[in-house]
Formats: structure tokens, sequence, C-alpha cells
């Protein structure tokens, strides 16, 4: 990726200061009510945080007509299945599910929050990239813990379980920033790492760290699903599109929007239909974080072989 990319990345880690900076004023003004608050990270998960894998799509057909000319029905056909798959061992196994999940989930935001800054292929690549993304899963447990298990409890189907004990969530955090911390300084003094982006790398941590301390679980996930992660993925499809990155941004809305419609209206039904049964809170937590599941096995699947 461009020097351009770069700035850009800089500039969403600003923009995000910015946007915590107004939520606390909001929130300082007006008491929003919990259901309010996941009504409001559904539709921002719903569509700025899917869009980057709705380009997964052209992506996707792309990549296999240029290697193995593909055909088109058969990518979707195989695409769709990997969703319909994930959504059926949850229902058969969740814990499993949710195991490799939070596993898979911790690798994929790690790597695409750091292959910018981390460039060179060598030993600890892949540790480092796996610390760097169960932060996502270990801050809400160390500062939310009982907040975060009921979450959990919801997407498992349980009434109350413990995935993991907060003796170990308390010892886990600490190892993990001391782990990254000396990683990052030893990727540094080997020259994989330029100091500037070391820099931005702490910074976006402490701003990650400052999120999940300051808001509600769900208010911080979506925080970080659509202002970060999302956010940046947008910007470097962009840039691969296109070097001016406005005429790419258009082109990656023409290419995506017609998949993000589709998911934002499947999620919605699903929603439509659940809260029948359930209370709202508990069905948004199932439709975001399962939807989610089901999304990312695909999209890491076809990343894998986009990459190789």
């Amino acid at each position: 990726m461009s020097k351009v990319v770069k700035k850009y990345f800089v500039n969403i880690n600003y923009f995000f200061v910015a946007l915590v900076i107004f939520l606390l004023l909001i929130q300082s003004k007006v008491d929003l009510t919990i259901t309010t608050k996941y009504i409001i990270c559904f539709f921002l998960i719903a569509t700025i945080g899917i869009s980057h894998g709705a380009y997964d799509g052209h992506k996707g057909l792309v990549f296999l007509k240029e290697k193995i000319n593909f055909p088109k029905l058969l990518f979707y056909f195989t695409y769709i299945s990997l969703v319909l798959f994930v959504f059926f061992f949850w229902y058969l196994n969740p814990k499993i599910s949710l195991i490799i999940f939070l596993i898979l989930s911790s690798f994929h935001f790690g790597k695409e929050d750091l292959e910018i800054y981390i460039t060179k292929i060598f030993r600890f690549r892949v540790i480092i990239f796996f610390l760097k993304g169960s932060l996502i899963i270990l801050l809400p447990l160390y500062f939310k813990y009982d907040e975060t298990n009921e979450i959990f409890n919801s997407i498992l189907f349980l009434q109350s379980s413990t995935l993991i004990p907060s003796i170990f969530v308390k010892l886990l955090l600490p190892l993990n920033l001391l782990l990254q911390f000396f990683f990052y300084i030893y990727i540094l003094i080997k020259r994989n790492i330029l100091y500037k982006d070391f820099l931005i790398i702490f910074s976006e941590i402490f701003l990650i760290i400052i999120i999940f301390y300051l808001f509600s679980i769900i208010t911080a996930f979506t925080l970080y699903f659509c202002f970060i992660h999302s956010l940046k993925n947008i910007i470097a499809i962009s840039n691969e599109l296109n070097t001016n990155i406005y005429l790419g941004f258009r082109s990656f809305l023409l290419k995506s929007l017609p998949i993000t419609i589709i998911t934002f209206l499947l999620l919605f039904l699903s929603l439509f239909v659940l809260t029948s049964i359930e209370p709202l809170e508990e069905v948004i937590q199932k439709t975001i974080f399962i939807g989610l599941a089901s999304l990312t096995l695909p999209h890491i699947v076809l990343h894998y072989f986009i990459d190789r």
C-alpha cells in the first residue's frame, strides 16, 4: 500500500479522536436508553461495518477469473454455502463456533490493522497480528466482565455460563500488552518497522483501550469495527481501484452497494422475525455477532487465497 494510504490511516485516527470526544459530549447531555444504543449500533454495523466485506463479490470474481476462470455462479454458491455452514454449525455447537470465531477474528483484525505498517515477513509476524486483534476480545472482558459474559451467554443460547474465568482475563490483558510492547521493540530494533509507524500503532492501541473503558461493549465494538477496521479497509480498497482516492471511493461504492443492501435487508429481516420471540437487545446481539461470524469465514478464506 502507498504512503498516501498511510496518510489517510493517520487521518482516520484523528477523525476517531474527534468522534469519541463528540460522543462523550452527547453522552453527557443525552441519556440514551440501551435499546436506542443497540438500534443505532445495528444500523452502523449493517451498513458501514459490512460494506468492505460486501466488496468480496467483485474482488473474488476478478481474482478467480484471472487465476482459474472460476464460474460466477459457482463463486457465489461457494461463498453463500460457507455463510450457511457457519449458521448451521453455530446452531449445532455454539461454544466451539464462538471459540473459532474469536480466534479467527483476532488474527483478522490484527492482520488488517497492522499489515500496512509491518510489511516484511518474519518469524513472529502472525503472533503480533493475533495479539493486536485479540484486544477486541480481552478489553471488554477486562473492563466489563459481567456485561461481556451476558453477551456471550446470549449468542451461545445459554442462561448462565462463563467462557473465560475473570482471573485469567486479569492476567491475559496485561500479558498481551507486555508481549506486544516487546515484539514491537524487537522489530523496531531489527528495522522491520519505522519509528513513526511504531508510534502510530501504539496510539491506535491506546484509542482502542480508551473506547472500551469509556463506552458500553456494543458501542465500543461498533466504533472500532465501523470507524477503524472497516473505514481503513474502505480507504485501502478505494486506493486499489484508483490512485485518486475520491474516484476510487466512488467506484468502491458502486461495486459494493448491491451486496451491502442485500446483506442489510437479510440482517434486518432476521431482526424483524426474531423480535417476536426474544427481547430486542438479545436479538441484535445474536444478529450482529452470529451474522458477523458467518460472514467472517468466507471473507477470510477469500483473502487467504488472494494473498497467496
